[in-house]
């Protein structure tokens, strides 16, 4: 028995969109991410997820975000300058 579900129109268009690129019908594609997203292992993986989610945050707590913050900026400008030191030599 086929049952209709509605969709806003950004939501058919991000579908319809994935559905070409992966070579299925929106119909088809819909079907099977219902399908995984509500199945017993997905549940799992989810609760599995938030627990480890919940960890890092509880580990992460210990550490000042501004500090974080500046590590990472620090990290990244350093990889830019290294990308395009590697881009002169060559």
């Amino acid at each position: 028995m086929a049952h209709t579900i509605v969709l806003s129109e950004s939501v058919y268009s991000q579908l319809d969109q994935e559905a070409r690129r992966v070579r299925l019908s929106p119909n088809e594609l819909a079907e099977k991410l219902l399908a995984e997203r509500l199945s017993v292992k997905w549940q799992d993986w989810q609760e599995r997820f938030e627990s480890l989610l919940a960890r890092v945050h509880a580990r992460m707590a210990g550490f000042d975000s501004a500090e974080i913050e500046a590590d990472i900026s620090a990290a990244s400008a350093e990889v830019k300058a290294e990308r395009r030191a590697s881009r002169r030599s060559t």
